[in-house]
């Protein structure tokens, strides 16, 4: 159970950026916690839309 709830927590916490396919922490992606931008190409922006949760 504490693997599945680890599983959750990392998947949650890691965005993938469509456009570069960089792989980095949801905090690094966001200043003000609504906005989201790729901190590696800058280009990609939206969770859902240029970003995904891994």
């Amino acid at each position: 159970m504490a693997g599945l709830q680890e599983q959750r927590v990392h998947g949650r916490d890691m965005l993938e950026c469509r456009g570069c396919g960089a792989v980095f922490p949801e905090g690094r992606a966001t200043t003000d916690g609504w906005t989201y931008v790729c901190p590696e190409c800058e280009e990609v922006e939206g969770i859902g839309q240029g970003l995904r949760r891994c």
